[in-house]
C-alpha cells in the first residue's frame, strides 16, 4: 500500500477521531441553562390577617453552562405575588420573593401552583407549590342567622358568638342599624371568655308571607366590618 493511501485511509481518520475525543472530554455536553429550586413547596402556615403581608424566599440555581433568563412568573392565585430575577448566570444562585396578603387569603388551608417560565427549551417551566391559610381578625359563629320557618307577626330570637382574634378594643365595636325595622340586636360580654362577645338578634316577623332576608353589619375600630345575613321563611298561620 502506498504512503498516500496509508495517510488517507488510516492516519488522517485516526487523527480526526482522536481530536474529536479530546474535544468531547474537555467540553462535556450539558444543559445550556437549567433552573433548580432549593424547594418546590413552601408552606406559610396560618397567617393572622391583622399583621399584614408576609414574605418568604426560595433560592434557585442555574446548573447549566449559559445564562438562564426568567421570562415570566404566574402565581396561580390572586393573594400572592412573586418577585423574580431577570436572569441567573451559570452555576450561580438567585432568590425568588413570595409575598402573601392574608386579607385576601381563604380561611381554610389553600394550595396554589406558581409557574416559573424560562428560556430553557427542554424545561421551559418549573412549578412551585404555595400553601397558606388565613386567621381572621374576628369571626361569627354561626356566620349566618337563619330563623327557619316562622309565623307572621311573631317575635323570635337568636344568639351568636363573636370571637375576637386580633387585639381590638371591644368597646369600639358598633352594631350598625339594619334597613329592616323589624330587627333589633345587642351585644353583651361573654361570661366564659374575654375574647368573645354574645350577639342577640331579635326578629318581629312581618305580616307578609314568604321569604324574609336582611343584612346586618358589625363595624370595628380598625375600620373593618363583618356582615351577617339574616333570613327566614314566613309561613301561613
Amino acid at each position: 500500500m502506498s504512503k498516500r493511501k496509508i495517510l488517507t485511509l488510516i492516519v488522517i481518520p485516526v487523527l480526526l477521531i482522536s481530536g474529536l475525543i479530546i474535544v468531547l472530554i474537555n467540553n462535556p455536553r450539558g444543559p445550556a441553562a437549567t433552573l433548580i429550586l432549593a424547594q418546590q413547596r413552601i408552606d406559610f402556615g396560618t397567617l393572622p390577617e391583622w399583621e399584614g403581608t408576609v414574605t418568604r424566599t426560595v433560592t434557585a440555581r442555574n446548573t447549566g453552562k449559559n445564562t438562564l433568563r426568567i421570562l415570566n412568573v404566574h402565581t396561580g392565585c390572586s393573594y400572592a405575588k412573586i418577585t423574580a430575577p431577570e436572569q441567573i448566570r451559570p452555576n450561580e444562585e438567585a432568590t425568588f420573593h413570595i409575598v402573601i396578603d392574608p386579607e385576601t387569603l381563604p380561611i381554610d388551608e389553600t394550595t396554589a401552583t406558581a409557574t416559573i417560565f424560562t428560556d430553557n427549551p427542554n424545561t421551559a417551566s418549573v412549578n412551585l407549590t404555595i400553601v397558606a391559610a388565613a386567621k381572621r381578625f374576628a369571626t361569627l359563629n354561626p356566620n349566618t342567622c337563619d330563623f327557619g320557618n316562622i309565623r307572621p307577626e311573631t317575635t323570635y330570637q337568636k344568639e351568636l358568638t363573636l370571637s375576637l382574634n386580633a387585639p381590638l378594643d371591644a368597646s369600639g365595636i358598633r352594631l350598625l342599624p339594619s334597613n329592616q325595622s323589624v330587627l333589633t340586636w345587642q351585644m353583651t360580654p361573654d361570661p366564659d371568655t374575654d375574647t368573645s362577645r354574645l350577639i342577640t338578634i331579635q326578629l318581629r316577623s312581618p305580616k307578609a308571607r314568604g321569604r324574609f332576608a336582611s343584612l346586618l353589619t358589625l363595624a370595628f375600630p380598625n375600620e373593618r366590618t363583618l356582615t351577617l345575613p339574616v333570613y327566614g321563611f314566613i309561613q301561613n298561620d
